[in-house]
């Protein structure tokens, strides 16, 4: 059960400081970003450092869909580690590919030994504290445990030393409210995030905060509320040159107009969206149409 590609989300949060000592332009991770994972794994044992080779052996074995010898290797780099913080990497990536697998409650114990380790650096590791605190969280949605998945959402945030996390952060909280169905909460922290997407210009995770608010308007009976939204997110896809985002646009707001009862707009807006897209082949936006 391959929930996201997880690793390939943290491999661009792996060096933001020198506690850090993995080198991430070795020859094993060029050809990883070349999509030559193989090539990578016989590169890396020929890599004369036991936690580099091991731990980017990990990461091809897991592109590859290897889990077991991903999760092996990410553990033989965990000895290997001469630095706390690439000991908790290696547990934050053997965590990631047991989630990805299907086997959250072993994830999140490893999470929380992870999380366990990094406390002992007191305040100095506090950026691992939230990655571990938000996949937990993450964890917990997956799960429907909704009330820790608050609770490790929200310690995350606060921690969060930038507005990158803080967004992520807002915007998975908002996520586990609606899970509880606490539809004013999720709207609020939802609206948090999609301010601060649109402040740190991160336009797609913008408009798709957005059109989950505009589904919990029309969760919350406020079907012109979610209009207005959709509506504001046409206008944003056209001006920015999404297709992709207008046609969504279109057919989400052709949905709306069909639970008002207003069957001649959604027909209008569904052949529209639906025009657009076919042009650019984007199939899985017909899924959205009943």
């Amino acid at each position: 059960m391959k929930i996201e590609n997880t690793l390939t989300f943290f491999i661009i949060l792996l060096f933001t400081n020198n506690i850090y000592a993995y080198d991430s332009k070795n020859s094993c991770e060029i050809l990883i970003n070349d999509g030559n994972n193989l090539a990578a794994i016989d590169a890396a044992k020929k890599m004369e450092g036991e936690y580099d080779k091991n731990f980017c052996i990990g990461k091809a074995y897991y592109n590859e869909n290897m889990y077991k010898l991903a999760i092996k290797s990410f553990e033989n780099s965990e000895k290997y580690s001469d630095l706390p913080a690439d000991q908790m990497f290696s547990i934050l990536y053997k965590g990631a590919v047991q989630r990805d697998m299907g086997n959250l409650s072993i994830s999140s114990k490893t999470f929380t030994r992870g999380l366990e380790t990094a406390k002992l650096g007191n305040s100095k590791y506090l950026q691992m504290e939230r990655r571990f605190l938000y996949q937990l969280g993450e964890n917990g949605l997956i799960a429907n445990n909704y009330d820790e998945s608050i609770d490790f959402f929200s310690k995350s945030i606060v921690i969060s030393v930038n507005d990158d996390e803080r967004a992520a952060g807002f915007n998975s909280l908002s996520k586990a409210y609606h899970g509880k169905k606490k539809i004013n909460r999720s709207i609020e922290y939802g609206v948090k995030a999609s301010n601060m997407y649109l402040k740190i210009g991160a336009l797609s995770e913008y408009a798709d905060s957005q059109f989950l608010l505009a589904s919990y308007h029309l969760q919350d009976n406020a079907p012109e509320r979610s209009l207005r939204l959709l509506s504001k997110l046409e206008q944003f896809a056209i001006d920015n040159g999404s297709k992709y985002f207008e046609a969504k646009a279109l057919l989400e707001q052709s949905i709306v107009f069909k639970t008002t009862g207003d069957d001649i707009k959604a027909s209008a807006l569904q052949e529209k969206g639906i025009g657009i897209a076919n042009s650019i082949g984007a199939k899985d936006l017909l899924t959205l149409m009943p």
